[in-house]
């Protein structure tokens, strides 16, 4: 019998000025339990040496496929230029300076393979500082219909924890027209072939960055993503509830007259603090009022 070669699921990652970070994160890859992936990575012109790491990492593992930007593309003509080249059963992201642990692919490939009727999911995570350092745990719905409402006002899958079916992934593209780093208009294309859940448990590492856009100018990202959410109605057919829409609303309100540093600091405390309404939700009748009462009763 033919031994299988084929790779059950191809990563995708874009690397941009990583070299602090992007050992780590290929070596979070390569200790997967998932022996069976391929690592397909875009460097978007780095000039930091970033290059040259990637490179040895080439060289020492034949999984790893490079590709390079002759100048700098953003995120999402990067990430469509490696789409096409996937070879998986399922399609994966990963980032440069976040940690995949080490059964993040095998229990993100049971759970598609147990529910058909999942396009995509991710899972929960702990969130890291630059130094690697744990500093809070953020957790994401794993009922579907939670996971369809909710988007309306957070990500309900974390980007670079995104899994999809590689067959329906390979037939889509992230969207530019509204901000080159737009990596929210797939999720909404992807709940018109599926639904969304999460993995239960802890497995993944996302860092927190001072130096991130949301950082740098949280109400240019928000209204950004409002925009892209209204554009996932007039699109994508997505349908949010009146109590999603009320909240919206509400989060609109606060962002616009809220200074820049008070804009920082309630993202901080919903991201931080979200673990704490878990049990909560779980214990819940209804899981998506329970979250969305809270949200508004936080955000009014």
């Amino acid at each position: 019998m033919k031994k299988q070669t084929h790779p059950i699921v191809s990563i995708i990652m874009p690397v941009y000025n990583a070299r602090e970070y992007v050992a780590e994160s290929i070596d979070s890859i390569r200790s997967q339990t998932i022996k069976r992936w391929e690592l397909l990575i875009i460097d978007d012109h780095s000039t930091d040496g970033s290059w040259k790491i990637l490179q040895d990492y080439a060289k020492r593992d034949k999984r790893i496929q490079l590709f390079r930007n002759r100048t700098n593309l953003g995120l999402v003509k990067s990430l469509n230029k490696i789409i096409p080249y996937t070879k998986g059963e399922f399609v994966a992201r990963m980032d440069a300076d976040d940690i995949s642990l080490p059964n993040r692919l095998k229990k993100q490939i049971a759970l598609l393979r147990k529910q058909p009727e999942l396009v995509a999911c991710g899972g929960q995570e702990y969130i890291i500082d630059t130094n690697g350092v744990n500093i809070a745990e953020k957790h994401f719905p794993t009922n579907p219909k939670s996971c369809y409402q909710l988007i309306a006002n957070i990500m309900v899958i974390q980007p670079p924890v995104l899994m999809a079916r590689g067959d329906i992934f390979r037939t889509l593209q992230y969207d530019n027209h509204i901000f080159k780093n737009d990596d929210i208009s797939i999720h909404f294309k992807l709940l018109q072939h599926g639904k969304f859940s999460n993995v239960k448990d802890i497995i993944f590492k996302y860092r927190r960055r001072e130096d991130s856009l949301t950082h740098k100018n949280p109400k240019r990202v928000y209204f950004l993503a409002l925009l892209v959410r209204l554009n996932a109605i007039y699109r994508y057919g997505y349908r949010p509830t009146i109590l999603n829409s009320i909240v919206a609303i509400a989060e609109t309100a606060v962002v616009a007259v809220l200074p820049r540093a008070a804009i920082v600091g309630l993202f901080e405390f919903l991201r931080f603090t979200y673990h704490s309404a878990h049990s909560f939700w779980k214990t819940s009748i209804s899981e998506p009022f329970s979250a969305m009462a809270r949200a508004t009763k936080t955000l009014l």
